[in-house]
C-alpha cells in the first residue's frame, strides 16, 4: 500500500501560515485531539498527569498509521491530508500543516504506538532530544501519543505555566469544546490516575446536556438555517436564559471551533428587545460551507479564519437566530418604542441618566404590592394591569444580578459584604483544591475564604444577604463546583453565583409583611433583568388590563 504521509513540497510549505506553537499542555492535547478527529476516530482517551507537565497521553481508534507513515509523521511538512496549492485552498481536516508531532517531539520525550488496519503488528516510534527508536510492537487498531516531562530541554518556558490545577482546567475546557463540536465522538479524560470527564457518543442536544448542564439543555432552542451554499445549524438559548459575558458562545466552522469575532455581535442582534444591555444568550453553533469560500490558513493556532464572502455569512448568522426566536415577541426590554419613550423622559429630566434609568424609576412603586398567596407568590398592581411574582425566583434573581452585573466592583465590607466569624471549616481534599486555585473567583461574589490549615478554611465574609450559616453555604457551593469543574472564570462565577442566590433566596411558604413584599418588588422592577430566575425559571407572569378586559368579555 502507498504511503499517506508525505512531505510537502516547498512551494506549498512557503504558503502555510507558521503555526502549532506549543504554548502548554491544553496546546498538545488540542493537537492531537484533532489528529485523532482527523483520522476518523469514534473514541478518544486522554489521560494527562501534575497538569500535563509530567504526562499527556492521548489514545484513539481511527486509521492508525503504517510504519513508513509513523516515522515520517515526525518530520517537519510531513502530513497526509494535502498535497497540492489546490487542497491548501480547500481545507476539509482540522490540522494539514504536517507540525503538530515535530512541534510536541521538539518540546516533550514522545513515544508514538500505531497500527494501521491493513497492518498486523504495530509500530513503536520514541523520540528524545532528536534521536528516534523505532521498533514492533503490539498494538491496537488506531494510534496513542505519549507525550512525557513537556518543557524537559526549555524551563524558561515552564515558568509561565500556571499551577497544575489551573493546567487541568484549560484542559478540560478544550475537550469540553470539541466534544461540543463532535458529539457523535466519545471522550474521556483521566486526571492523575482518576476518570474526571466521560462523554458517550451522543446526540447534539443531549452533549451539550452533558458538558454544559441539563439546566441549560433545557432552554436551549433549535437553530436551522440552509441557503445554496451555507448551513447554520446548533442552539441558542431562549431569552429567559442569559449571562454577564460571551464566554457562553462557541462557533464551529466546518468543525473547526474558531474565536467568536463578529459572529457573537451578529447572533445577538435579534435579541435585541428580548434582551436587556449587558446580557448575552448562549450558543452552540455550526456554519457549513464550500472550504473554497473559507481561509483557515490565516492563524498560528488555527483559531480564526477568514471568509471570502464575509456579509453573507454574518448575514446568514443573524437570520438564523432572528428565525428560532420568532415564537418569543420582544418585552419592553429594550424594544424601539419603549426606549424612545424613556429616552425622552432622560432628555427631559435631570435626574435620570440613561434610559434605563429612567425606565426603572417608572417602574419602582408603581409595582404595587397587594397580598401574599399561599406564602409563595405576591399579588401586585402595575401601571398597565398586573403581575403574580414568584417570591424564591424573583429574590433569587435579584441576589443574582447583585453577584455578576458587568459593572459590579469588588466587594467591600462596609457595602454589599459582611464580615462574619466562622468556625474553621475542614473540606475533603478534592474540594481543598478547588478553593484554593479559586479563592479570587469566590471573593468576587463577596465570599472572604483564608486557609487555615491542612484541607481548612476559615470564612472571613459573606454576601450582606446570606443569612445561612456559613458551612451550610459553603458546601452548597462546593457541591455546584465539583460538577463544574471543567468551568473557569465568568462561566464557573456564574454557576457559583446562582447557586449561591438560589440557597440565601426566599422559600415558598415564607410569609412576608406588605412592606416586606413591596421591598421585594422594588428591587426587581429596579435590577432590569429579564423576567427569570438564573435556572431559566419565570420570576414573574403579567396580566395586562386589556387580557383582563378580554377575559372578563369587557372587550
Amino acid at each position: 500500500m502507498d504511503n499517506l504521509v508525505h512531505l510537502l513540497a516547498k512551494p506549498i510549505a512557503e504558503r502555510i501560515a507558521a503555526g502549532e506553537v506549543i504554548e502548554r499542555p491544553a496546546s498538545v492535547v488540542k493537537e492531537l485531539l484533532e489528529n485523532a478527529i482527523d483520522a476518523h476516530a469514534t473514541a478518544i482517551s486522554v489521560e494527562i498527569r501534575d497538569g500535563g507537565n509530567a504526562l499527556i497521553r492521548v489514545g484513539d481508534n481511527g486509521d492508525g498509521m503504517t510504519r513508513a507513515d509513523a516515522t515520517l509523521a515526525v518530520e517537519r511538512f510531513a502530513t497526509s491530508k494535502i498535497s497540492t496549492d489546490a487542497d491548501l485552498r480547500a481545507i476539509k481536516t482540522l490540522g494539514f500543516r504536517g507540525e503538530a508531532l515535530p512541534s510536541i517531539a521538539a518540546m516533550a520525550q514522545i513515544e508514538i504506538l500505531t497500527r494501521a488496519k491493513q497492518d498486523i503488528e504495530g509500530t513503536r516510534l520514541r523520540i528524545e532530544n532528536g534521536e528516534k527508536r523505532l521498533e514492533t510492537a503490539g498494538a491496537p487498531l488506531g494510534t496513542h501519543v505519549i507525550a512525557r516531562n513537556l518543557f524537559y530541554n526549555a524551563p524558561a518556558r515552564r515558568k509561565f505555566l500556571k499551577s497544575p490545577f489551573r493546567e487541568t482546567e484549560l484542559i478540560q475546557k478544550t475537550i469540553a469544546q470539541y466534544a461540543l463540536a463532535y458529539p457523535p465522538i466519545a471522550f474521556r479524560l483521566i486526571v492523575d490516575g482518576r476518570e474526571n470527564l466521560v462523554l458517550p457518543a451522543a446526540t447534539p442536544l443531549e452533549r451539550i446536556g452533558a458538558v454544559w448542564g441539563r439546566e441549560v439543555a433545557g432552554e436551549l432552542i433549535a437553530v436551522e438555517y440552509a441557503s445554496v451554499d451555507l448551513i447554520v445549524r446548533g442552539f441558542v438559548t431562549r431569552p429567559s436564559l442569559a449571562r454577564a459575558s460571551r464566554e457562553w458562545q462557541i462557533f464551529f466552522v466546518n468543525g473547526r471551533p474558531i474565536r467568536a469575532g463578529l459572529l457573537a455581535v451578529m447572533i445577538e442582534r435579534p435579541y435585541a428587545g428580548r434582551l436587556p444591555p449587558g446580557r448575552h444568550p448562549l450558543a452552540a453553533l455550526h456554519i457549513e460551507l464550500d472550504p473554497q469560500l473559507v481561509d483557515v490558513n490565516v492563524h498560528p493556532r488555527k483559531a480564526e479564519v477568514r471568509f471570502y464572502q464575509e456579509r453573507a455569512i454574518y448575514g446568514a448568522a443573524q437570520q438564523a437566530v432572528a428565525q428560532a426566536l420568532r415564537e418569543f415577541p420582544p418585552t419592553y426590554f429594550g424594544t424601539s418604542e419603549t426606549d424612545w419613550a424613556f429616552d425622552q423622559l432622560a432628555v427631559g429630566n435631570s435626574q435620570f441618566a440613561s434610559a434605563a434609568e429612567a425606565r426603572a424609576e417608572y417602574l419602582t412603586g408603581n409595582w404595587r404590592a397587594l397580598s401574599q398567596v399561599h406564602n409563595t407568590y405576591l399579588l401586585a398592581q402595575t401601571p398597565d394591569g398586573m403581575v403574580i411574582v414568584d417570591q424564591h425566583a424573583a429574590q433569587e434573581q435579584v441576589f443574582f444580578e447583585r453577584l455578576t452585573s458587568a459593572d459590579r466592583r469588588p466587594p467591600t465590607t462596609d457595602g454589599d459584604q459582611r464580615s462574619v466569624i466562622s468556625n474553621p471549616i475542614q473540606v475533603m481534599p478534592r474540594e481543598a483544591e478547588l478553593l484554593s486555585a479559586h479563592l479570587d473567583t469566590y471573593a468576587a461574589l463577596g465570599i472572604a475564604l483564608e486557609p487555615f490549615g491542612a484541607n481548612t478554611f476559615r470564612v472571613n465574609a459573606l454576601p450582606e444577604f446570606a443569612r445561612i450559616p456559613a458551612n451550610e453555604l459553603l458546601t452548597a457551593l462546593l457541591a455546584e463546583h465539583e460538577r463544574h469543574r471543567a468551568l473557569a472564570g465568568d462561566a464557573l462565577r456564574a454557576k457559583l453565583a446562582a447557586k449561591c442566590a438560589c440557597v440565601c433566596a426566599l422559600k415558598a411558604g415564607d410569609a412576608l409583611s406588605l412592606e416586606q413584599q413591596q421591598t421585594l418588588l422594588d428591587e426587581l422592577v429596579r435590577i432590569y433583568s429579564p423576567a427569570t430566575c438564573p435556572h431559566g425559571r419565570p420570576a414573574f407572569v403579567a396580566l395586562s388590563l386589556t387580557e383582563l378586559e378580554r377575559r372578563f368579555l369587557r372587550r
